[in-house]
């Protein structure tokens, strides 16, 4: 995932150059075993697609291990030592700027 973000920031430097020196680029992509050259459009269309594909793998293995992580919970209580300590968390959303000021003290704002 990390790569494939890394080149769509490199194929993104090159289209700030210009849309002419964009079409005129071909990049170095490895395939298997194999690196050929393609043009900078369609590096970029597999490139996207490529950062689709891992993002709805990443979404559906975070999915499967809740999934699993609360099964267990409900299997074995002992695990979260009685408490729905695994909903709890799966249910956590993040602050606003305001709610982080009400809780942090004076001193460290």
């Amino acid at each position: 995932r990390q790569h494939t973000r890394e080149a769509m920031a490199s194929l993104r430097r090159v289209e700030r150059q210009g849309a002419a020196a964009a079409a005129a680029t071909k990049h170095w992509v490895c395939l298997g075993d194999t690196f050929v050259r393609r043009p900078h459009g369609k590096t970029r269309t597999m490139v996207e697609k490529d950062q689709e594909r891992l993002e709805g793998e990443i979404a559906a293995l975070h999915r499967s291990v809740q999934q699993k992580t609360s099964e267990l919970c409900e299997i074995d209580p002992s695990i979260s030592g009685g408490s729905d300590v695994h909903r709890s968390f799966s249910s956590l959303h993040g602050l606003s700027l305001d709610q982080v000021a009400e809780v942090l003290p004076e001193t460290t704002r």
